[in-house]
């Protein structure tokens, strides 16, 4: 089920966000792994000494462009993968939009497309780079993989439900007995597919706790430095206060419902994180940075992590909130491939409600991780989902050129319409 409450408060808070520290994580001492240390999300070695910041707008290069430039430096993105993905999002009426694409085995960034220039609705970066945007339901990773990591919990393993997926309930009321029948569960794998709010907050009010959620949340970059070639503002997260806060306060927060934003740019980094199998590779969008090398990388989750998410990302796509937008046409060639999550909030800043897909491609061996943030206002055309799947379809034009199956299939489907 999609979040549909407003949880950010307006620009002044984000602003004072982009300040806010780390706070020390609080967590019983009876927990399983009780491990404060957060791997840092940037490995200083491997930090530039002079980070660029990008302009509001990238140049347009066209389709054939061999070596795109930005101020004089040559970059990593690849203009027909680019442009393929900003044509979809003009002809869908140019909304409040962004979407990145990450090489997931160097860290390059393939694309950087947007929407609606940021000065029209009030950002003051590329909107890729925007950290306004409500996290909401992408949140329900960082309590998963808490999950494997801290409760052992199995991905098909299932936890009895009161009152349903949509709501959190205000008391708090969950079974405390597991039911033995499994038919009055749901799996932590079909709850995810389904985004259930109900299944996420009891996970972390009776089997994780807040202080473990915190502390995989600073693992997985919120109120951290990323590694990158250029500036990438921190994604604020305002922490719940272990001691102050009530059972309802913690569930929502672990349903994504808190005060927690983040960028597509960091999106797209935890999925790069997660395909390759927990270790962080720096991004580089600029080709004469040094590439790194798998040694370099930092080890922000479990292995065994990792691939327990992967091995649930697909229910979202085959059974779940994604599963129509990779059900219609030549995506229908994807759908077996494709893992993610999806969100859906009504923030603030910019006031709407953001749709989001963040996920990785293909799942057996991932080579792009990427994240699409889309605002949906008066009339809309697409969501996130839609413009995750046609920017996934994109890369593998370009990658399996003209004659790829692909291609030969949406050839094939054109001529039967035309009859």
């Amino acid at each position: 089920m999609s979040n549909s409450h407003t949880t950010c408060r307006g620009r002044l808070y984000f602003s004072l966000l982009w300040l806010a520290g780390c706070l020390a994580c609080q967590q019983s001492s009876a927990q399983k792994g009780d491990d404060t240390t957060t791997p840092p999300a940037v490995a200083e070695a491997s930090k530039p000494q002079s980070l660029t910041t990008l302009p509001v707008e990238l140049p347009e290069w066209s389709d054939t462009e061999a070596a795109p430039l930005l101020a004089g430096r040559p970059v990593t993105i690849v203009p027909q993968i680019q442009n393929q993905i900003s044509r979809f999002i003009r002809n869908g009426g140019s909304p409040i939009a962004a979407l990145v694409m990450v090489n997931v085995k160097t860290g390059e960034i393939l694309a950087m497309a947007q929407g609606a220039q940021p000065g029209k609705w009030g950002s003051e970066t590329h909107s890729a780079l925007h950290i306004g945007f409500p996290t909401a339901s992408l949140f329900k990773t960082v309590v998963a993989a808490t999950a494997f990591e801290i409760a052992d919990l199995d991905t098909d393993e299932t936890l009895s439900m009161f009152g349903g997926c949509s709501h959190v309930h205000p008391r708090g009321i969950w079974p405390n007995v597991e039911s033995r029948n499994p038919n009055q569960g749901l799996s932590l794998r079909r709850a995810y597919g389904n985004s259930c709010n109900g299944f996420f907050a009891k996970l972390a009010v009776n089997r994780i706790g807040l202080g473990p959620i915190l502390n995989m949340a600073r693992k997985l970059g919120w109120n951290q430095s990323l590694a990158a070639d250029f500036m990438v503002p921190p994604s604020p997260l305002r922490e719940p206060k272990a001691t102050s806060s009530s059972i309802h306060t913690i569930g929502k927060f672990a349903a994504g419902f808190g005060a927690v934003s983040i960028s597509a740019v960091h999106a797209a980094w935890q999925e790069a994180v997660i395909a390759n199998n927990g270790m962080s590779m720096p991004m580089r969008l600029f080709k004469d940075t040094a590439p790194s090398n798998a040694n370099q990388g930092i080890r922000i989750l479990e292995e065994t992590t990792a691939i327990n998410l992967k091995r649930i990302m697909d229910s979202t796509v085959m059974d779940g909130t994604a599963k129509h937008a990779f059900s219609r046409g030549r995506l229908r060639l994807l759908r077996t491939e494709v893992g993610g999550k999806t969100g859906t909030l009504t923030g603030n800043h910019p006031q709407g409600l953001t749709t989001w897909f963040a996920g990785i491609y293909p799942l057996e061996d991932p080579e792009i991780a990427v994240a699409a943030v889309v605002m949906l206002e008066n009339l809309w055309k697409f969501k996130a989902t839609n413009l995750a799947a046609e920017s996934i379809m994109a890369y593998y034009d370009y990658r399996n050129g003209p004659d790829s199956p692909m291609k030969t299939a949406r050839k094939s489907a054109s001529h039967e319409r035309a009859r």
